[in-house]
């Protein structure tokens, strides 16, 4: 078994000198192009709702990009009744941040289960 893999292995490494593909490279910062004019740079827009007086659900959120900077935020309702809101930035030099904020209070039950 050893002499078959051993086998194997030297002629796919005969296989690649052939190629003249070569066999080790780092690649480094400056191996890569610089970005061109043409390139695509990513750019977005979007926001969408819902308001659903039926099931309770209601839910914002929005969300902005150009190149590498991203905006955004959203709303709900969360089950207990209060707000939530997100705001979020996300850039390559800081990262990702998020401010939560909530309003109102918070409102649970006295009695819990069924049939009290």
């Amino acid at each position: 078994m050893k002499f078959i893999l051993a086998v194997a292995l030297c002629i796919a490494f005969a296989v690649v000198l052939e190629a003249g593909i070569p066999i080790s490279h780092t690649m480094r910062h400056d191996d890569f192009e610089p970005i061109k004019e043409d390139w695509h740079i990513p750019s977005y827009e979007y926001k969408y709702g819902v308001q659903d007086p039926k099931t309770g659900d209601h839910k914002e959120q929005w969300e902005h990009r150009h190149h590498d900077i991203v905006k955004g935020g959203y709303m709900l309702h969360d089950a207990d009744g209060t707000k939530r809101i997100v705001e979020y930035t996300s850039d390559p030099k800081t990262g990702f941040h998020a401010i939560v904020k909530t309003e109102g209070h918070a409102k649970h039950p006295l009695i819990y289960g069924i049939g009290h």
